[in-house]
């Protein structure tokens, strides 16, 4: 059997004759954070529900620490599969304090034991001495973390994390995922977060499945998905770039409408074939010595520094990014040049 402590297996699941997920399989090992990454609609929290027990599978097969939860024909109750759930909803239990609502999961716990394990996990999560608030008393953000130590209290198999900061606000969702992160890891609980945001996804988890219409199209570490993406949607979804047009000039060269750039590597296309190169804003930098000029065309302060759009001579837009007191405006000619260690090259 695998050392996976999750293992999905060539599920298939369906809503009203529709498929949702198309033969999926992935597994997290021990302590292991993932992370399910896609748009709206692509079967993410759907395939969530199947891992917790609230779904059934109409093929495929899901494991647990080698226990089988769930087949076409045999599905573990919920409440049986030692699995702990967070979701976007925090539902606290307004009329009891925090250690209580932590306290909710620890049925059959001793007294000693539950107030040992309370202890630890308002340490864990930074409410020391907050035990005896009310969740109305707290932040929204402190609220979050109660309700993820309720569900980490009975020391689940396996997390599971249902757009449990899509509530809050930007800056608050980023610190919190870095947080809940620190806290899964410090626990050594094998977790997997449900999101749409490709900045909490890189903030929370060790690996990323990144899904569209019911397919897992890659699943990697954050810097895999973002400098070495294997499929456009990927490219595209987990940051912003524009691909344009190249042709393959030898093993490890194609030539663009920025020149002759070679890669670290070679490239698996046959001489002379065209294909697209996918550049991203950090890979086109405001150079002001380099002979290559492009036509400023719009441009968006960053603070530390400026993304701007540029027009090239062929008229395709890319963006580039420039130190913000190097303060250009629309319709000025500035220097541009490469800043590539490795390139990202699809078929045309």
């Amino acid at each position: 059997m695998d050392t996976a402590a999750l293992m999905i297996r060539n599920v298939n699941l369906s809503y009203q004759d529709g498929l949702i997920v198309d033969d999926v399989t992935l597994g997290l090992k021990p302590q292991e954070l993932g992370c399910l990454l896609g748009p709206s609609g692509c079967g993410k929290s759907t395939l969530l529900r199947a891992i917790a027990g609230f779904q059934e599978l109409d093929s495929g097969e899901i494991w647990l620490d080698n226990e089988l939860l769930s087949t076409e024909r045999h599905r573990i109750p919920p409440e049986e599969r030692g699995v702990g759930m967070v979701f976007q909803d925090i539902a606290l239990f307004p009329h009891l304090t925090v250690a209580d609502n932590i306290a909710f999961g620890l049925t059959g716990w001793s007294e000693t034991s539950q107030y040992k394990r309370i202890a630890e996990l308002l340490d864990l999560i930074g409410l020391t001495g907050l035990g005896q608030r009310y969740p109305h008393e707290l932040s929204g953000g402190q609220q979050q973390r109660v309700a993820l130590a309720r569900a980490m209290a009975p020391k689940p198999k396996l997390l599971l994390l249902d757009e449990p900061f899509s509530g809050l606000d930007t800056e608050l969702r980023g610190r919190l995922a870095s947080e809940v992160r620190t806290i899964l890891k410090s626990d050594g609980i094998c977790s997997l977060l449900v999101t749409h945001d490709q900045r909490e996804a890189f903030d929370f988890a060790d690996r990323i499945a990144v899904m569209h219409d019911g397919h897992i199209c890659q699943f990697d570490t954050p810097f895999n998905l973002y400098h070495e993406p294997t499929d456009p949607f990927v490219a595209h979804f987990v940051g912003p770039g524009e691909m344009i047009d190249a042709t393959i000039e030898g093993p490890r060269s194609v030539s663009s409408p920025l020149g002759l750039l070679t890669n670290d590597e070679d490239l698996e296309y046959p001489i002379n074939s065209d294909v697209q190169i996918f550049l991203r804003p950090d890979d086109l930098i405001h150079d002001d010595d380099s002979s290559y000029q492009a036509t400023l065309v719009g441009k968006h302060f960053r603070g530390a520094h400026h993304l701007y759009e540029v027009k090239l001579d062929n008229g395709v837009i890319l963006g580039c990014l420039a130190p913000s007191h190097h303060n250009h405006t629309i319709g000025e000619l500035i220097g541009v040049s490469l800043d590539i260690e490795h390139l990202v090259v699809f078929p045309k």
